[in-house]
């Protein structure tokens, strides 16, 4: 398919970090850019897409979504729901998290998830193996197998690794294949468990919650780091995943100054969202990890924009109704906002009143490092993923325009920057709201 994506401004990712002023039109031929600017020679569109002044980026990457349901008696596939949620957002990359139902510990699961998602021809879907089997923290997964079967990196989730011998096996197991290791940071027994509510402080104290304390991803953060030291050159690469205080920002930007080898990402809504958004016990407001003080999501901003955390991500969570709404102390963690990804990073970007190609980096070139892609440029070959948006435009977060059957997010009836008009996969349009 041919198509003409006329007068957008090229929002430019690498290098210098910057949106044009001026518009131009790009030219997608056989999946991948053919001209910017210029018209290929005997180049005919079958589709035009019509920005009139608006925004196209390369299509984000999301590294942190579940294509399955979680929390009560049901655990519906939801992959359609998801793609198509991903892609209205803006979002060409997926990265899919183990902790499905079932867990993706089984070579089998890896090739059914790969091909039943690339049926949907939506969005690009890389599963992440399990680091362990059933996510126990206990025997370390065939992760060798699971690699070669499609798996682009090794996870425990939002599960912690109780005993430290496992998590040295397995960074050990891993470094001798040469595969990545994405880690959520925190102490299983300061993080409560998997039941981390809220953070601790005078907030939760005063809703009578038991509240988690940054101690809990330091701490995990500083054992990490001394493994890896351990290692030396032979350990392998480590992404950190969801960091939620200022303090974990500080030890990771020590430890990237020290030559280790790790990445982290930030969960979206910690760069909105505080602890006392919670209201009175609001359990949209409920993840993991919680929600912490206004300090701490402007030292996340701030290291977003610095480049200390590397990528956001939306963590998205298809929620079952029944477990979200029970009490805070018993709802399923998490929200959906894998299609809102792209808004709330606009979002911040006016917030902070930066270039909005600031804010896209943590999800589009840095995103694309830290899942082993090619990074993408404006220039004629590379592939066209591509999302045009207009950043000046709102839109509101209704049930009516949300992907899917689940409304867990805090978010509904928001009003978010960015209307997305068109989003490319490798050249086709797979949603357009032209």
């Amino acid at each position: 398919m041919n198509v003409l994506i006329k007068n957008v401004r090229l929002v430019h990712t690498t290098d210098v970090v910057h949106t044009d002023k001026n518009t131009t039109h790009v030219y997608v031929q056989d999946g991948v850019i053919a001209g910017i600017g210029e018209m290929p020679a005997g180049f005919v569109p079958q589709t035009v897409i019509e920005g009139a002044g608006a925004c196209i980026s390369f299509g984000l990457a999301d590294l942190a979504v579940r294509l399955t349901e979680k929390g009560g008696k049901h655990h519906g596939d939801v992959m359609a729901d998801v793609l198509n949620a991903a892609v209205a957002g803006g979002v060409t990359h997926v990265a899919c998290l183990p902790d499905a139902t079932p867990i993706l510990d089984e070579p089998s699961l890896v090739t059914l998830l790969k091909n039943r998602s690339a049926a949907l021809g939506l969005a690009h879907v890389y599963p992440i193996g399990a680091l362990t089997q059933g996510l126990e923290g206990e025997m370390l997964a065939p992760m060798a197998t699971l690699a070669e079967h499609g798996c682009v990196a090794f996870s425990q989730a939002d599960v912690s690794i109780q005993n430290t011998q496992v998590l040295a096996r397995a960074l050990q197991y891993a470094a001798s294949f040469g595969l990545p290791v994405w880690l959520r940071v925190q102490d299983y027994y300061l993080g409560a468990g998997e039941e981390a509510y809220a953070a601790s402080g005078a907030y939760a104290s005063r809703l009578g919650l038991s509240g988690v304390s940054v101690a809990a991803e330091t701490i995990a953060l500083y054992t990490l780091f001394e493994l890896l030291r351990g290692m030396g050159d032979a350990a392998p690469r480590v992404h950190i995943c969801r960091v939620s205080s200022s303090r974990a920002v500080e030890l990771i930007r020590s430890a990237k100054k020290d030559g280790l080898n790790v990445t982290c990402d930030v969960n979206m809504h910690h760069l909105h969202l505080v602890d006392t958004d919670m209201g009175y016990f609001d359990s949209q407001f409920v993840f993991n990890p919680p929600l912490r003080t206004s300090s701490d999501r402007a030292a996340l901003r701030a290291a977003v924009m610095d480049g200390t955390v590397d990528v956001v991500v939306s963590d998205h969570v298809a929620v079952d109704a029944d477990a979200k709404e029970l009490p805070v102390g018993q709802a399923q963690a998490g929200a959906v906002g894998t299609q809102w990804l792209l808004s709330l990073l606009v979002k911040v970007a006016q917030e902070e009143r930066v270039d909005v190609a600031v804010l896209l980096t943590a999800a589009v070139s840095r995103a694309y490092r830290v899942l082993g892609l090619a990074v993408p440029v404006w220039q004629v070959g590379c592939s066209a993923n591509f999302v045009v948006f207009d950043e000046a435009n709102d839109w509101a977060v209704t049930p009516q325009v949300i992907r899917g059957a689940h409304r867990n997010t805090p978010f509904l009836h928001h009003e978010l920057p960015a209307v997305v008009h068109a989003t490319l996969v490798d050249g086709v349009v797979v949603f357009g709201n032209l």
